[in-house]
């Protein structure tokens, strides 16, 4: 039975942009980020207890090493929490998830194109079975399906608030 109520909340908490920060500012967010994590990490109970599933998104591979192990154990803790799922959002933007999942489809397509071209191939010389292409829009071509599997936030959000009133 659906009981309502939110199933997903992100939290923006650290933007790529960020990086262009003065060092010693991004290595005091870095600090405190790590400080937050090794804070849900040592509340991990009260985070399952209330079936808490913890997800960082975002593009991970630019946090420091203290910080992705951190991130990681806290993930793995909760990953299967089912209740709702809270995803954190660090080193992101929208254009970054944008090439992402582009890059990432475009990967997921090449490696289809040469596995269909060599299928191709062997049926136009006659060396192997038949077989038939289906569901292809186009060998190149990206899907929406595609992007959509490798963003770093899925689901999309129904409703986001932007709670800053920070202007430039």
């Amino acid at each position: 039975m659906e009981t309502g109520g939110v199933k997903y909340a992100t939290i923006y908490a650290f933007s790529i942009d960020n990086f262009r920060r003065k060092p010693h500012e991004v290595q005091y967010v870095m600090d405190l980020m790590l400080e937050k994590i090794e804070g849900m990490i040592m509340e991990e109970s009260i985070i399952n207890a209330y079936d808490i599933c913890v997800r960082f998104v975002g593009n991970l591979k630019l946090l420091s090493e203290p910080v992705k192990t951190a991130a990681d154990k806290i993930m793995r803790a909760t990953a299967n929490n089912s209740k709702c799922v809270l995803l954190i959002a660090v080193c992101y933007t929208s254009t970054d998830e944008i090439v992402h999942a582009v890059e990432e489809s475009s990967e997921l397509n090449s490696n289809e194109v040469c596995n269909n071209q060599e299928l191709e191939e062997a049926n136009a010389t006659g060396s192997g079975t038949v077989i038939q292409i289906e569901n292809m829009e186009s060998y190149s071509g990206i899907k929406l399906v595609d992007l959509e599997n490798n963003t770093y936030i899925n689901p999309y959000p129904d409703v986001l608030i932007r709670t800053s009133g920070e202007t430039v």
